[in-house]
């Protein structure tokens, strides 16, 4: 069996569709804008067009409404997170899983040279390989995901 690579799950749809904020754009736009196509992060991009960070749930949580923060006031760049972790198109399901448990992340960006090509959830991955995996595991799994979509 072939590795199963980042790129696959972006081609088959398992990453967020790219959302991009400004780093100007208010936390109450970017929620609105995650909450309307149900993700988990926004990728936030500088005035320049270039790669500014990503804001997430837990940036929502942590530095928006625990730091009692009006989201509504609140730039999205002074609250989103910098230090983003990324790989390539050819980063190995299994090694991007690995990097976003020692990082305690939940989001990966997928980048090729400088564009952007996408963000990866750890949820997005445990499900790529869950759905390709060939163990009694995943083989229950599968046949559980199949008999809740309608399969017989």
């Amino acid at each position: 069996m072939s590795t199963l690579l980042i790129d696959h799950v972006l081609r088959d749809g398992g990453g967020d569709h790219l959302i991009v904020v400004p780093t100007s754009a208010s936390v109450h736009d970017a929620v609105a804008l995650m909450a309307a196509r149900d993700v988990g992060a926004v990728v936030v991009m500088a005035e320049d067009d270039l790669f500014a960070g990503i804001f997430t749930e837990r940036d929502l949580l942590k530095r928006v409404v625990y730091a009692q923060l009006d989201p509504r006031n609140t730039p999205v760049g002074e609250v989103m997170t910098r230090d983003v972790q990324f790989v390539s198109g050819s980063t190995p399901v299994e090694a991007a899983l690995a990097l976003l448990h020692v990082h305690h992340y939940r989001h990966l960006l997928v980048i090729d040279g400088q564009r952007v090509r996408g963000l990866v959830s750890m949820r997005a991955l445990a499900d790529a390989l869950l759905r390709q995996g060939q163990g009694r595991l995943e083989a229950a799994v599968r046949a559980a995901l199949h008999q809740a979509e309608g399969g017989v």
